[in-house]
């Protein structure tokens, strides 16, 4: 089997990021509709809705810049990328046993595929160099 070259893009690096990207799209559409409860609703308690239109949206922002490192083929958002995950699955398990599983299925299905491509070979020699 033929190594891929270290100046052509590896379709798994482009799925890698495809898919940190869609989720930080999912954080950013949930941190706007919280933002819509603010204005237009009435949320539960101002203060707490604050909070986590600031966390929802630095996230998204946070995800956005480490799906842009994978892209680039940076090594440090294989870490970023993979604690993510792993609080993803965290947080799709306790749904998943609820008997949740439309919610815990979109939760964990992207969090388990960004998690294998991680540990692929051409992701890995991708990301090995700290500069590109």
């Amino acid at each position: 089997m033929s190594t891929p070259s270290r100046d052509v893009r590896p379709r798994e690096i482009a799925v890698l990021a495809g898919t940190v990207v869609l989720e930080a799209l999912a954080l950013a559409v949930a941190g706007l509709r919280l933002v819509w409860t603010l204005l237009f609703e009435q949320p539960l308690t101002v203060g707490g809705t604050v909070f986590l239109v600031l966390v929802l949206l630095g996230g998204a922002l946070w995800l956005l810049h480490v799906g842009r490192g994978l892209w680039r083929g940076f090594r440090w958002p294989r870490a970023a990328a993979l604690v993510v995950q792993l609080f993803v699955l965290v947080l799709a398990l306790p749904l998943l046993q609820a008997g949740q599983w439309v919610l815990g299925l979109v939760l964990a299905a992207p969090a388990v595929v960004v998690l294998l491509l991680l540990f692929r070979p051409a992701v890995l020699a991708w990301t090995s160099r700290t500069v590109r």
